[in-house]
């Protein structure tokens, strides 16, 4: 009986053991994460799916660990592997677990009473560890994909081994002894080419709430910003150490900072730092004082100054950061900063003048500017423009990762050797204001002077600056006058018909808006004006730096369109001009008035291209075309005139004739007596030189029945041009000049050796000689006058009255003062008085031809300009 009662109750418990057993292994998923919420943080709790038994083992499909929004993490095809041999081991592995990062963030900690216990003994927690292995096939961070790897953590008797291996991801570390941590590997490639190596030694404190006795760290960075790789190097016996940064290789020291750390305080003292990835070497000092460590981050009270020094054409700069002592509290700060002094960089220099308060969460801080903040700037900043000063008031205004805040102005004071001397102020308020982030409103004004055109401006407008759209809404800007080799603008004005857009997209960048420039008047060197010119433009490209412009030219009374269309590359301006053709008669305002000049009929237009460069200056082309043009003079008429006008401009020098030399075609001109087919060419440059000489020929005139010429005339000159003569009629020349006392008929020629600056002579051993038989007749009261005062004279003017000339030589000089000399050789008859008897006569006449042409009415003005030139030539000479 007892037997059958044991056996029988025996049963029952076992019954019952197996009942409970299964009961709780088939609800494992409900009953665990209700244990597991009591170790795990508020918010946070468990969930698994079935386990399922294996060899020696256990399978669970999914578990995670989950938040009340998001899942923080998740292990997936999770086995646990007992294997009993001569030492117990444990097995964990997962095919994948997967981290989210930013759910992490989302947690809320609440406080928890602390309660006073003994810190955790690390070699007594490390002593328990079993003999195990993790195997984590890879680990996904979501929202660092980069930093994927594949984990594992072995623990026997040599130590603990953890190892993480990735694409971009290398760690290996050893827990040795229970007393040691050495970092064999860990290695960061980081985006843009940066990589993080380190390998460290650290001795582990006796508990978690105690720092490591003695120990070093070495790592390496290496990044893209930094011409060799860096070296942070941490070594510490007891509660002192350095931190010290070097270049790799022996290098220069970057930064040597000793600390020391005690119970209240930790602090950096007679720290130095130097720095040479920028274009001149930095370096200065670090002095840190954070007290009250111990009480965690919410207690710490921080003292700091921190210095940088430079060094420029203006000597050396100091600029001094420092921090009283302030409370700091990470998630609202208020820490009082003073920023002063100067920073020296080659020709610049700028100064420092900020008080400033972070606030705010350190993590995402506000700076705010108080009163008296101040940057300034000055210093050569080209070759030819200097910042006499520049201000940026920064007082009221805010800092933060969003933006600039509150009142941006700025006053801009500088002179360019080039463009002048300007006076600029800006005028604005932010809101959230970054470089294409954010809002800013401003407006502008300003006053300087333009040396090039002699001038003096003035400038008004608004404008903002939202997100990556700048927009210059409105402008206004002014000249008093614009002076250019002579020519002058009176009062021009620039507007704008529509706003300015320069849109900053990496992609689809655009700038465009349309202008106005009007003039009240231009004036030309001559004497000719144009008046009220109108210059309307439209701009398209991609930024201030880059665009095109199209505008077109009209002015008053019916000249234009004229077409100009440029490109500014950041360089240079290009561009075109085009002039269509119109009637001459439209720019009878070109033309002096005291030329006496009007135009009539004919066609006129002209094209040009052009390029501009400060260092270059103005270098253009194009040609100029006149079309059967006709025109009234002062004494007379111009018709069909045809003028072809090809040049090039470098700076001041023109050449005129490219690859053809500019062509003068003139049908007739009537002025005092009549010429036809007038013909000139003209190549060369000017100003002249010896290496680039101008030159003029095929200098042809048809008049007084005959032909002038002249071949070729060089400048400078260093041979006579030869003007021929052929074949002229004196009877019409003694007609046109309305001589009474005697006439003259026939033809002659002649050549006449010219000089334009020789310091005597205009013409010098000329000749002239008759081509024909020529006949002299002299006035019968001429005669009889003589002859009545003197009887020798009357005989041999008899002779005279009537002759016929078989050969006349004359030969021509002509000073640069004026005075003709002529010594003419006659031989002829009388058939009047004896048709055998020849006639010799030599005659030498002596006159300045200047008072000569004023009394056969050559008193025009081009007459009186050659007379004065040619005196002044002379004047020069002697």
């Amino acid at each position: 009986m007892l037997l059958k009662k044991t056996i029988k109750w025996t049963g029952m418990i076992l019954l019952g053991v197996g009942a409970v057993s299964t009961t709780l292994w088939l609800t494992i998923p409900r009953w665990l994460p209700v244990v597991a919420k009591t170790y795990l943080p508020e918010g946070v709790s468990l969930s698994l799916t079935q386990p399922r038994l294996q060899q020696w083992g256990v399978f669970i499909d999914d578990i995670a660990l989950k938040s009340d929004s998001c899942t923080l993490a998740n292990v997936q095809q999770f086995t646990f592997n007992y294997q009993k041999q001569q030492i117990d081991s444990l097995s964990f592995n997962s095919q994948q677990l997967t981290i989210n990062e930013g759910c992490f963030s989302q947690l809320s900690f609440a406080d928890k009473k602390e309660t006073a216990a003994v810190p955790l003994d690390i070699h007594a927690l490390l002593a328990t560890i079993p003999r195990l292995s993790v195997d984590i096939n890879h680990v996904s961070l979501m929202d660092n994909q980069r930093y994927n790897g594949h984990f594992q953590l072995k623990s026997d008797t040599n130590g603990r081994l953890i190892s993480y291996q990735g694409d971009n991801t290398q760690i290996q570390a050893l827990i040795r002894d229970n007393q040691w941590l050495d970092i064999k590997q860990l290695k960061i490639n980081l985006p843009d080419d940066n990589q993080i190596e380190l390998a460290a030694e650290i001795a582990l404190p006796l508990n978690v709430d105690s720092l490591p006795e003695n120990g070093s760290i070495s790592t390496t960075l290496l990044t893209s910003h930094y011409a060799y790789p860096l070296v942070f190097i941490a070594q510490w016996q007891g509660n002192s150490g350095t931190i010290s940064i070097a270049e790799q290789g022996g290098g220069q020291a970057l930064a040597v900072l000793p600390w020391n750390v005690t119970a209240e305080n930790i602090t950096i003292e007679k720290g130095r730092w130097e720095w040479f990835g920028l274009d001149q070497p930095l370096r200065g000092g670090v002095n840190i004082n954070i007290a009250q460590w111990q009480q965690g981050l919410t207690g710490l009270r921080l003292t700091a100054r921190l210095n940088v020094m430079t060094q420029g054409h203006a000597g050396k700069g100091n600029l001094v950061m420092t921090i009283p002592e302030t409370a700091i509290n990470w998630l609202d700060a208020d820490i009082p900063i003073q920023l002063t002094g100067i920073v020296n960089k080659d020709l610049m220099q700028a100064s420092a003048q900020l008080p400033v308060k972070v606030t705010g969460m350190l993590t995402d801080p506000t700076i705010e500017f108080q009163p008296g903040s101040l940057l300034r700037f000055k210093g050569q900043l080209t070759e030819t423009l200097t910042v006499k000063d520049a201000r940026l008031p920064l007082a009221g205004s805010t800092l933060s990762s969003k933006g600039f805040n509150g009142h941006l102005n700025a006053i801009v004071l500088a002179e360019d050797t080039i463009w002048g001397d300007y006076r600029v102020h800006f005028a604005g308020r932010s809101t959230d204001f970054l470089p294409d982030q954010g809002n800013w409103q401003w407006r502008y004004w300003g006053e300087g002077n333009l040396l090039p055109l002699k001038a003096r401006w003035d400038i008004a407008g608004t404008g903002s600056w939202v997100d990556n759209m700048v927009s210059f809404e409105t402008l206004n800007t002014g000249f008093d006058v614009l002076t250019y080799q002579h020519t002058s603008m009176l009062a021009p004005r620039l507007t704008l018909l529509t706003p300015f857009r320069w849109l900053r997209d990496d992609k689809n960048p655009l700038f465009e808006g349309k202008l106005k420039l009007t003039s009240q008047r231009i004036d030309f060197p001559a004497g000719g004006f144009l008046d009220r010119a109108d210059f309307i433009a439209s701009v398209k490209g991609q930024s201030p730096f880059r665009f095109n412009m199209k505008g077109e030219l009209n002015a008053k009374p019916n000249i234009g369109p004229i077409t100009i269309n440029t490109r500014w590359d950041g360089e240079r301006l290009r561009g075109q001009m085009r002039w269509p053709a119109q009637p001459i008669n439209a720019f009878q305002s070109l033309l002096p008035e005291k030329l006496g000049i009007t135009l009539d009929n004919g066609e006129f237009y002209t094209q040009a291209d052009f390029s501009i460069a400060p260092q270059q200056g103005l270098v253009a082309g194009g040609h100029l075309v006149v079309k059967q043009g006709s025109m009234w003079l002062k004494d007379g008429v111009l018709e069909g005139l045809d003028f072809i006008l090809p040049w090039r401009l470098n700076g001041d020098e023109w050449q005129l004739g490219v690859k053809q030399p500019v062509q003068l075609r003139i049908k007739r001109v009537n002025n005092l007596f009549e010429m036809t087919d007038i013909t000139a060419d003209l190549q060369g440059f000017y100003p002249i030189t010896e290496a680039k000489p101008l030159v003029l020929s095929n200098v042809k005139v048809a008049m007084l029945d005959g032909t002038i010429s002249m071949a070729k005339l060089a400048l400078p000159q260093h041979e006579a041009a030869i003007i021929s003569l052929d074949n002229l009629e004196l009877s019409r020349l003694f007609t046109l000049l309305k001589v009474t006392q005697f006439a003259a008929s026939g033809k002659v020629s002649g050549e006449l050796p010219f000089f334009i600056n020789n310091n005597q002579w205009i013409v010098k051993d000329g000749w002239l000689a008759n081509s024909s038989y020529l006949t002299l007749r002299l006035d019968k009261d001429f005669v009889d006058s003589i002859d009545d005062s003197n009887m020798t004279a009357g005989v041999a003017m008899a002779w005279l009255r009537y002759l016929e000339i078989s050969r006349s030589w004359t030969r021509v000089n002509l000073s640069n003062l004026g005075e003709l000399v002529l010594e003419a050789e006659i031989q002829g008859k009388n058939p009047l008085e004896d048709k055998r008897r020849q006639v010799n006569l030599n005659y030498r006449h002596q006159e300045n031809i200047f008072q000569l042409w004023r009394s056969l009415r050559f008193g025009s003005q081009l007459e009186e300009w050659l007379e004065k030139s040619l005196s002044d030539l002379g004047s020069e000479s002697e």
